[in-house]
């Protein structure tokens, strides 16, 4: 073997031993994403745990991960990571940059209560669960979004406030997240059952403005509130008496 291959053998062999044994604490110092707090941290670079992790208001607890060191070579950081979050659990890959955090293999579940501090859902009720293949961020913005996510059980106000309080049950959904330009999210979405058939398309461009194209008709047995509330939204229907729900806006 050549001197420069044992230089090569020894230098993996101390990389190695320095990930190994390098502790966590330290190294989330150095490579946690902004904005991202910690406490309890244990173990080592290598495999380490923390008691809970903070963003935007939103806490992760039991958080465990393993490093993929090759990534280290190439100036980022890449863990496999499983956590508890309220009402539900998370998993998947993380790879973080200087300038982006890259999620892959995401699974998780929770219930949208429980997502009020991340999502624009107060006042409903229901039960989240997303696959993701790929989510992008950079500066905390979504550039790449490829996936699903499905909505069971979803219950929301009436359009038409009735003095009740009472929430109308909309039924269950899923959202198809597509490749899209950078910067860019596109979706489809459908209904899986419930008082609306539902078929759609959402946008989400790098300005933060959105778009919502949806045909919607009420299906039998439909709460007579939720009929009202959807003639104030939607066009007339058409001759299959499907309406047409278009809704634009910004972020």
């Amino acid at each position: 073997m050549s001197r420069w291959s044992w230089w090569a053998l020894g230098f993996g062999a101390y990389l190695a031993f320095t990930i190994a044994t390098f502790p966590a604490g330290l190294a989330l110092e150095w490579f946690a994403p902004r904005g991202v707090t910690f406490a309890g941290v244990g173990g080592t670079l290598w495999s380490g745990t923390a008691a809970s992790a903070t963003a935007g208001g939103f806490t992760a607890d039991t958080l465990r991960w393993r490093v993929r060191p090759a990534a280290l070579l190439f100036g980022r950081i890449s863990a496999d990571v499983e956590a508890r979050i309220p009402d539900g659990f998370v998993s998947g890959n993380v790879t973080a940059s200087p300038r982006s955090i890259r999620f892959s293999e995401v699974r998780g579940a929770t219930s949208l209560p429980a997502l009020a501090a991340l999502l624009p859902v107060r006042g409903m009720r229901g039960q989240a669960s997303v696959a993701l293949e790929t989510l992008v961020l950079e500066d905390g913005w979504p550039a790449t979004a490829v996936g699903e996510l499905k909505l069971a059980g979803l219950e929301a106000p009436p359009l038409i406030p009735n003095g009740s309080g009472a929430l109308l049950p909309l039924g269950d959904y899923t959202l198809t997240l597509l490749l899209a330009p950078e910067g860019e999210l596109s979706a489809t979405f459908v209904d899986n059952g419930g008082p609306l058939e539902v078929q759609g398309t959402l946008s989400l461009d790098a300005t933060r403005s959105y778009t919502i194209d949806a045909l919607v008709e009420p299906r039998a047995g439909a709460p007579e509130s939720l009929v009202e509330g959807l003639k104030y939204m939607t066009t007339e229907p058409d001759a299959e008496g499907r309406r047409r729900l278009n809704l634009t806006g910004s972020l």
